[in-house]
């Protein structure tokens, strides 16, 4: 599973507790509120991005980090930054069209007027 830590996507295996203490780190877990789905979650729900639960919290939080650095990718850069997590249900291709799915709600959002949709 992948979390995020100084604000860097890691693999939660390869990183020791004692390294994270003092860190701010996020899990899937934390990206929207209890009930609600933050918009790459809702991306690999509607595009069909979702695989076994093993890879998808991996796949989510490594888009999680290049929607944050780069919120309108190409193809090319999806596939690149999602390129350390292995799945091995099915192609990428659904996964990709989820976090361009994403990428357009996140954008959406942040353009909207203040108080618009409320």
């Amino acid at each position: 599973m992948h979390s995020t830590a100084h604000g860097e996507s890691v693999k939660s295996c390869t990183v020791l507790a004692v390294q994270a203490d003092g860190s701010e780190v996020t899990t899937i877990e934390g990206l929207a509120p209890e009930g609600s789905l933050h918009p790459i979650q809702e991306g690999f729900w509607e595009k069909h991005g979702l695989q076994c639960g093993f890879c998808t919290p991996g796949m989510i939080m490594a888009s999680y980090q290049l929607l944050k650095v780069n919120p309108n990718p190409t193809e090319e850069e999806i596939r690149k930054g999602l390129e350390g997590n292995i799945c091995r249900c099915t192609g990428y291709q659904n996964i990709v069209r989820a976090v361009q799915y994403a990428a357009e709600q996140m954008r959406t959002a942040a353009t909207a007027p203040v108080g618009a949709g409320e």
